[in-house]
Formats: structure tokens, sequence, C-alpha cells
């Protein structure tokens, strides 16, 4: 009988090295997996941001926001200052494009246009001739006007959406309040 036990203790030790040397070799190649995959992941983020640094980068800070024209009904206008602080090139001011979407309560109306009239903060903020790219040392100013599709009335909301070719979308919600002035703030 103390032998067979023997046998029985003998069997049940081989069986458990059996199992750990089959978890230790599933451990192994899944963990050599898991190497691949990041060193694969790392090696794929690195190319994207070689090929795309210059102008994923590309976020408009605006500085300033209001308005700079009001009448009821039309002839509204937007100011805004602006820079780019973390681009590593050069960005056209073609590339660089705007909405404002705005509208009633059944209703969704829109204009757009692109940053062409922008000029250095020195300049009058009008003139396409004056700047054609966009630089991260610089500070740049543009006027919007609205008139004829978003009439800025009181008590109204709206949305003034800015993109980057290439780069990041800003989005800036804005309320006029009950009595809307030039010269009004939002950012």
């Amino acid at each position: 009988m103390e032998g067979l036990r023997r046998s029985e203790t003998a069997e049940l030790a081989l069986g458990a090295l059996i199992s750990f040397i089959a978890i230790m070799i599933t451990s192994t190649v899944l963990a050599a997996m898991m190497l691949l995959i990041v060193q694969t992941t790392f090696s794929n983020s690195h190319e994207h941001s070689v090929t795309q640094s210059e102008t994923l980068n590309g976020i408009i800070q605006v500085n300033r926001f209001e308005l700079s024209a009001y009448s009821n009904p039309g002839n509204d206008g937007l100011y805004l200052v602006f820079e780019f602080p973390y681009i590593l090139g050069v960005v056209s001011d073609t590339d660089v494009v705007w909405s404002l979407l705005c509208g009633s309560a059944f209703s969704i109306q829109y204009i757009s246009g692109n940053f062409d009239t922008a000029t250095q903060i020195f300049d009058d903020g009008l003139s396409a001739v004056a700047n054609d790219f966009f630089t991260g040392s610089g500070m740049y100013h543009i006027f919007i006007s609205t008139s004829g599709v978003c009439d800025i009335s009181p008590n109204t909301s709206a949305e003034l959406v800015i993109a980057v070719n290439g780069g990041r979308t800003t989005v800036i919600p804005f309320d006029v309040g009950s009595n809307p002035h030039a010269g009004m703030i939002f950012i």
C-alpha cells in the first residue's frame, strides 16, 4: 500500500510540474507577443509623428473674440485676435478656415470663409495681400463679417468653428446677451 501511495504522490508532483512548465511557456509566448505589439505601435507612431508634426500641432489659440460691429438687423461683425503657438513650420492662411453656425429653433444657418484677410496684429486685419502664412511666433487678427446670413441679435446663441487643414479644430460657443453692442467680449 505504501508503494502505491508514493506512486500517487509522484504522479501528482509530475502533473504539477508539467502544468507549471506549460504555464511558464504560455506566459513567455504571451509576453513576447505583447512586447512585439508595443514595439510596433511605438514604431508606427514615430513614423506618423515625423510626417505630420508640422501641421498636427496646428492648434489655434484665440486670445480675443468680440463683437466688432452691431446693428439690428444685419451688418454685424466679429473680431478675433489669435496665434499658433505650437506649430513647427508655417501654415498657409487659406489652410485655416472658419464657419459661424447660427440659427433659430427650427433651422441652422452658417457662413464660412478662410483666414486670407488675417494680418499681423500691427496691420489692419482686412488686407488679403499683407500676410500669406502664419508662424508660431506671430500674433494675428481678423475681422469677420456676418451680414447676409447670420444676424447677431439679442439672446442669440451661436458657434464659431475654426479648423486648420491637417491640424486641429476649435469650437467656440458664444451667447449674445439681451443688450448686444460693438465691443462686447466673448473671450
